[in-house]
């Protein structure tokens, strides 16, 4: 843009007098001129544009005015341009010329235009703001474009906007893929100018040909320059299920004839698209009819997931001997619209058994007639390939009554290398050699019948008293140990419970009753947990040392004749008291699960260790005068106080939900204790330890096994 404006104002008339060759009475006429201004301010002007002034030289005066040069000097001498070149003006005559402000750079801006003529120097001043040109922006939306994972010959698009928040017009002049994959990434946006605030929406389409990360940039050019935006996404492979296998082929190995095997196999679908198997069916030649899905083919006509798997069942059930082979068939969408799962096996002859017997006799020697001798077994063997089926067991010959089978049963199936065994007991009727055959009947094709023979002898009778025992389940458990009926009968003599110092054990038989017991006086131990007794008379037994009697239904017992005890297992019984005042070989004592509210300790007890007494109604407790106390269980009672600082050896209490209003356990082993439990004594105020030593973290415990009530607190004093 360029402006011209005239001006003539406030002129200035320049006198200069001179003298001429004239006549010596002519009068010589001076040569004047004059600018018409000589300040003139140009205003403000955008830079890179310009405003033109026009200004007039005028000769006045009598004598030409020779104009030499114009030159414009200052500072700013560059931001200024004119028009005048040197020039000779004649009387009376005027020269117009224009000086041009055409800024370079913003400012304020002056320079001086400086008039060199034969009369002398004259200068015009010019002055101007330079204020910046008017430019657009080029503001994009975004600086990256990602477009994720596509899949090969698949296209993505993305938008992003260009905006012009400038003061002039942005000339859009050229979009450019660049980069290395330039190729996989397009625009069609064409060239655009945008008005100020106008807005153009760009859109790239992100077409990748091959697999893998896939990066470009998109050059935008304006007439403000070039902006770029990155160009990013990642090329997949085009969906498609897998079919894979578990097992392809399937090989079932060898099978009998007649018999069947069968294998899962799982189909998985390891591709990125779901796997649809739209019909299936069996092919093969003529053994392929050995082979079947369990459900039939229809079942595997479905829908699998990328990534998921479907299990299903084939059997092979060999008609006839030979190698077998087929194929199951499934159609589906994957790259091999039909593929074929191999399957094989071979059918053999149904193996034969094979009987045997692990012993070629069996004699029960010599049995008091009436009684039962010790139980004798033999196995059924099976040594061949097949199954042996027994299909019967019996006793035969002329002493058959004699003997009878203890839990044999018939038919049995003998597995190959496996057995059966046959108890077999002895009963003679009467005096004498006795002799029976036991006969096994099976499939064995060589030897359906086969026998072995057994042989006994009775005895005559032997007298003597017999012990009465009422309850049968604990003469049942008396009788049938050896070391105790010595003689084979079916009584306890009276000598044969004197002899006897061995242990009793008859836990979990049932028994409510024990008379007889009395008999044995020279037993070591007596177990008899987890029966229905509810008395107990052990004033015989005096050289006992150890007693099981936990879970019965005793509601009273009398150990006062019973000193020699070592332990003593009395739990979940319903006693209510229980006096071992004279018990001084006690080492340990268990009565939890009671209903004790009397309970009398011996007086001393150098070897008590252990005393379990949970879950009964004890309010006292006194345990100074068990030196070698190790653990003492005591929770679920009505204790008030509780003092072991005189059991040094103790490393184990648990004293939770009692009364306890006092608690000393400073016995100075707190160090080595594996527990201390007294939580549930809101009572508690204070528990007293030793000194030294740390409750909250014991140094050979887990955190935490050293509990006390919420309200009370540590202490290494005694308890206020």
């Amino acid at each position: 843009m360029r402006k011209k404006v005239t001006m003539y104002a406030g002129a200035i008339l320049f006198v200069l007098a001179s003298i001429t060759g004239c006549d010596k009475d002519e009068e010589i006429i001076p040569a004047v001129f004059s600018i018409d201004e000589i300040e003139k301010d140009f205003g403000t002007v955008e830079v890179e544009q310009s405003v033109s002034y026009s200004f007039e030289v005028t000769n006045e005066g009598g004598a030409d005015l020779e104009i030499d040069e114009f030159v414009i000097k200052g500072a700013n001498a560059a931001d200024f341009s004119t028009s005048a070149v040197p020039k000779v003006i004649r009387k009376e005559e005027t020269y117009s010329f224009e000086i041009t402000f055409a800024p370079l750079t913003t400012g304020n801006k002056e320079a001086v235009l400086e008039v060199v003529t034969n009369i002398g120097k004259k200068e015009v001043t010019v002055t101007g703001v330079a204020v910046p040109k008017p430019l657009p922006t080029v503001d994009l939306s975004v600086t990256t474009l990602s477009f994720g994972d596509v899949e090969i010959m698949q296209t993505n698009d993305a938008t992003f906007t260009i905006t012009n928040n400038g003061d002039a017009d942005l000339e859009i002049t050229a979009f450019e893929v660049k980069g290395t994959n330039a190729a996989d990434f397009s625009t069609t946006a064409t060239v655009e100018t945008l008005a100020v605030g106008g807005t153009k929406t760009v859109s790239v389409i992100f077409a990748p040909t091959t697999e893998g990360d896939k990066t470009a940039s998109l050059e935008v050019t304006t007439n403000v320059g070039v902006k770029v935006i990155a160009l990013a996404g990642k090329g997949t492979a085009v969906a498609a299920p897998v079919m894979t296998f578990s097992e392809s082929p399937i090989a079932f190995g060898t099978v009998e004839v007649g018999q069947e095997v069968s294998k899962n196999i799982t189909i998985s679908n390891t591709g990125n698209a779901d796997l649809e198997i739209t019909n299936v069916n069996i092919v093969g030649g003529s053994t392929s009819s050995s082979f079947s899905v369990v459900g039939g083919t229809s079942s595997l006509v479905r829908t699998i997931a990328s990534g998921s798997t479907y299990t299903f069942e084939v059997k092979f059930s060999p008609s006839s001997d030979g190698f077998a082979s087929g194929s199951i068939r499934l159609f589906n969408n994957s790259n091999n619209d039909d593929v074929f799962l191999g399957m094989n096996g071979t059918g053999t002859a149904p193996a034969q058994p094979a009987i045997a017997f692990s012993e070629t006799g069996l004699d029960f020697g010599d049995v008091t007639v009436g009684n039962s001798g010790n139980d004798l077994t033999f196995e059924v063997q099976n040594n061949g390939q097949g199954n042996l089926e027994v299909g019967n067991i019996s006793v035969s010959g002329a002493n058959a009554a004699d003997f009878t089978f203890v839990n044999v049963s018939a038919p049995q199936s003998i597995a190959p290398n496996s057995s059966y065994v046959v108890t077999v007991r002895f009963t003679p009727q009467s005096e004498g050699q006795k002799y029976a055959t036991i006969l096994v009947e099976s499939n064995d094709p060589t030897k359906p019948r086969y026998a072995i023979v057994i042989t006994g002898k009775g005895l005559q009778v032997v007298t003597g008293n017999i012990v009465n025992i009422p309850d049968a389940n604990f003469k049942t458990a008396l009788v049938t140990n050896n070391a105790i009926n010595t003689n084979g009968d079916s009584e306890i003599q009276d000598s044969e419970a004197q002899a006897y110092t061995g242990v009793i054990r008859v836990d979990g038989l049932n028994i409510a009753d024990v008379t007889g017991l009395e008999a044995f006086v020279n037993i070591s131990e007596f177990h008899a947990m987890n029966n229905a007794l509810t008395s107990i008379d052990l004033s015989q037994n005096t050289v006992i040392v150890r007693l099981s009697l936990k879970n019965n239904n005793l509601t009273s017992l009398d150990l006062s004749s019973n000193t020699a005890l070592q332990t003593i297992l009395i739990q979940q019984n319903n006693i209510s008291s229980i006096d071992l005042t004279n018990h001084s070989n006690l080492g340990n004592f268990q009565c939890g699960d009671n209903n004790i509210s009397t309970l009398l300790l011996p007086t001393t007890a150098n070897s008590l260790k252990t005393l379990y007494l949970e879950h009964n109604q004890i309010s006292s407790l006194d345990v100074a005068m068990y030196p070698d106390l190790r653990t003492l269980v005591v929770y679920n009672n009505k204790l008030t106080s509780i003092d072991i600082s005189a059991n040094s050896k103790v490393n184990s209490l648990h004293a939770r939900n009692n009364s306890l209003t006092s608690l000393n356990v400073a016995n100075g082993n707190n160090v080595n204790f594996l527990y201390m439990v007294a939580d549930g004594n809101p009572n508690l105020p204070c528990i007293q330890h030793d000194a030294g030593f740390d409750p909250l973290y014991p140094p050979n415990t887990p955190a935490h096994q050293w509990t006390k009530p919420v309200g009370a607190s540590w202490s290494t004093t005694a308890c206020q």
